[in-house]
C-alpha cells in the first residue's frame, strides 16, 4: 500500500560491488580486516556512509514570447489619437522545443558522511584515480546504479536505473582549526549518467479486481 504521508517514504541506493576498482577493493578489504571493522567489504562500508541522495529534476521546460498589440486610450475627450501606443500585452509561455529527455538534469549528487579516519573519502578519492586511468576501458567500469524506493511497510515497489554513470566532482576534503570540529561532517560527491528508466515490481502492474473504480464498488470478499 502507498500511504499519502510522506514520513512513511523511503529510499535507498547502494553501488554495486563493480563500483570500486579491483586494487582499490583488495587493498582496503586488509585495511579494514586489520582494523577490526564490522565492515569486511570496502562497498558495504561506502554504502553504509551514505546520507542523501539528489536525483532527477528538470530546467527551462518553457520558452516565453512576447506578445505585442494597439494599446486602447482611456475614455475621456482630452485623450488625442497620438495617445495610442505599442505595448506589451503579457508574456506567453509555450513548450520548450528541446526533447524532454534533453531537459533533465542528468546528475546524481551523493552525500556521504565523514567517517573516523575519514576512510571512506580516501577510498572513493583513491578509487577515482583508478578509474579515470587512461589504460582503464568503459567496458570494465560500472554499468548501472538503482536507487529502491519503499512503500509504507518497507517493501520495494520501484527502482530508479541510473545508466552509465561517471564521476563529475567530489568536494574538498577541508580542515578547520580555528573551529570545535576541524572538518565539516559531510562530503558529496556528483555523477553524470546517460539516462533513466523506473522498473516497477510485477506486482504493482498487474491489474488488481479488488481495487475500488470509478463504475464499481468496493468488492469486499466473504469471509
Amino acid at each position: 500500500m502507498l500511504s499519502l504521508n510522506p514520513l512513511h517514504n523511503g529510499a535507498k541506493i547502494l553501488f554495486p560491488k563493480e563500483f570500486l576498482h579491483p586494487e582499490v577493493d583488495k587493498k582496503y578489504s586488509i585495511i579494514l580486516k586489520n582494523k577490526h571493522s564490522y565492515f569486511r567489504r570496502p562497498i558495504d562500508f561506502i554504502n553504509e556512509s551514505i546520507q542523501r541522495v539528489d536525483v532527477l529534476g528538470f530546467l527551462n521546460a518553457s520558452i516565453p514570447q512576447n506578445q505585442t498589440n494597439r494599446g486602447a486610450p482611456l475614455i475621456d475627450p482630452s485623450r488625442i489619437e497620438q495617445n495610442k501606443f505599442l505595448h506589451t500585452i503579457t508574456d506567453y509561455n509555450y513548450r520548450s522545443e528541446i526533447t524532454p529527455i534533453a531537459l533533465i538534469d542528468k546528475t546524481l549528487n551523493v552525500e556521504f558522511r565523514h567517517t573516523l579516519g575519514y576512510l571512506n573519502y580516501i577510498i572513493l578519492f583513491e578509487n577515482f584515480w583508478y578509474l579515470y586511468c587512461r589504460d582503464e576501458p568503459y567496458s570494465e567500469m560500472v554499468k548501472q546504479f538503482s536507487i529502491d524506493l519503499f512503500d509504507e511497510n518497507g517493501v520495494i515497489y520501484c527502482r530508479i536505473l541510473i545508466d552509465d554513470p561517471v564521476i563529475n566532482a567530489m568536494d574538498m576534503l577541508s580542515f578547520d582549526c580555528t573551529q570545535p570540529v576541524t572538518s565539516p561532517s559531510s562530503f558529496k560527491m556528483e555523477f553524470k549518467y546517460s539516462n533513466f528508466d523506473f522498473e516497477f515490481e510485477d506486482r504493482y502492474l498487474e491489474p488488481n479486481e479488488t481495487m475500488p473504480t470509478n463504475d464499481s464498488q468496493l468488492i469486499i470478499p466473504e469471509c
